[in-house]
């Protein structure tokens, strides 16, 4: 039985081919390989980027220009700071705008002092380990639930308790909502630091925590993300952290103080102009969400019914980088990855490899579900500004790419003997 089974619960064109039997021989010509695809186009590539205009942001980035300061949370820094936190953060939250979700994620445990082993799924891109490492500590891996893709309660702490580390870094998978609260009790209760890798989450109504001296957010502002900037990201921390967040992005400098050095840190600051960038891109956001929300809910109208697959059926539940679906098996994610190629749609595993194929990471043990995930899991394209007409064909290439994907493979004649 799938080791997924049941999350689901949980939360047209027509392909040419170039075939040399047809064509047959052309005198003096080289024949062709049968059955050779022709080239297909990517119409709907997996990341089409939401960037506002020049015109949107480059009068912002006047300011910037007029004081001649264009970085050291600078004054448009500081701006989109006070509208993100307004817009999303909690009554003790305080946003800190930084140079990527790397170091949004990095961050927080060099503000906290954390050394020695930190915890993070298996299952999650890169940048959650590198991140571990950039901050000097050493990434141990812990596989993740079956039933909603995320490292559970129980199992981290089985980790903590075996490794007696007091820092874990959490993933919300794909930007889903999520629910930390119960990692963050644990962790705190040890006196600890736990951050939440949602990356692709910002937008999301509902917060995967609450923000506390022990617990920390952080999202990704990267080209590929819903908000995006170009390059950056936010933490959403107690304003009690504020002032050691600052200087973990500063070298451990006090902003403002290049006098006043304490402890140590990393140059992570967002610039003016990707600010500039993240303030124009502000404006019309829940619009452009909206729109991401309502094609992810045409994919699951075409999800439902079908057994087999497991995907989140909430549409509000995730800003949508991208939409998630889970296949059967691998050889039919294979299928599915293939079949959309063909009809002009870019689709990609995710997240693959699994970080436990890395030998030289500790873990806790195998990890059979992240890597069965890493195997199964396809991702789709969400745009912002899809047209109507694209939205209705990216659609029923999802339908046909699944069709094929799930149909039984057929079996070939056999002769007499």
């Amino acid at each position: 039985m799938s080791p997924v089974a049941g999350f689901d619960e949980q939360c047209g064109w027509i392909d040419i081919l170039e075939n040399a039997s047809a064509t047959g021989f052309a005198a003096g010509n080289w024949p062709l390989r049968p059955h050779t695809p022709a080239p297909t186009v990517t119409r709907f590539p997996l990341i089409r980027p939401d960037i506002p205009p020049l015109a949107d942001w480059t009068p912002i980035l006047e300011e910037a220009y007029r004081e001649r300061r264009f970085t050291n949370f600078g004054p448009l820094s500081r701006r989109l700071e006070q509208l993100l936190a307004e817009t999303w953060g909690g009554p003790q939250a305080v946003c800190i705008a930084t140079s990527s979700g790397t170091a949004a994620l990095a961050a927080p445990l060099i503000a906290r002092g954390v050394s020695g082993r930190v915890i993070l799924p298996a299952f999650t891109f890169p940048a959650t380990l590198s991140a571990i490492r950039m901050a000097g500590a050493e990434p141990f891996l812990a596989d993740v639930s079956p039933h909603d893709w995320r490292l559970d309660v129980d199992t981290l702490r089985h980790a903590l308790d075996t490794t007696g580390a007091r820092a874990a870094i959490v993933l919300c998978p794909f930007g889903l909502r999520s629910d930390f609260e119960p990692q963050a009790r644990l962790v705190a209760s040890r006196g600890g630091t736990l951050v939440v890798d949602n990356a692709a989450g910002l937008g999301v109504a509902g917060r995967p925590v609450e923000v506390s001296p022990h617990a920390f957010e952080a999202c990704s502002l990267h080209a590929t993300k819903p908000f995006a900037v170009g390059e950056g990201g936010v933490i959403f921390a107690h304003r009690s952290q504020e002032d050691d967040l600052r200087r973990a992005l500063n070298f451990g400098l006090k902003p403002g103080s290049p006098t006043d050095l304490r402890g140590w840190g990393i140059n992570g600051k967002l610039s003016e102009l990707h600010a500039a960038v993240g303030l124009a891109a502000a404006c019309g956001f829940s619009e452009r969400l909206a729109r991401r929300q309502a094609l992810v809910a045409r994919y699951v109208a075409a999800v439902k019914g079908r057994e087999g697959l497991a995907a989140c059926t909430d549409a509000a539940a995730g800003a949508w980088q991208f939409f998630p679906i889970l296949l059967p098996d691998t050889a039919g994610a294979e299928r599915f990855v293939t079949e959309a190629a063909a009809r002009g749609m870019e689709t990609r595993r995710y997240y693959a490899p699994a970080l436990s194929i890395l030998p030289d990471v500790e873990r806790l043990g195998p990890c059979p579900v992240a890597e069965d995930l890493a195997a199964r899991m396809c991702c789709v394209p969400v745009y912002s500004d899809a047209t109507e007409t694209e939205a209705g064909e990216m659609v029923a290439v999802f339908q046909a790419a699944l069709a094929a994907a799930l149909a039984p493979p057929s079996r070939g004649t056999t002769r007499p003997s």
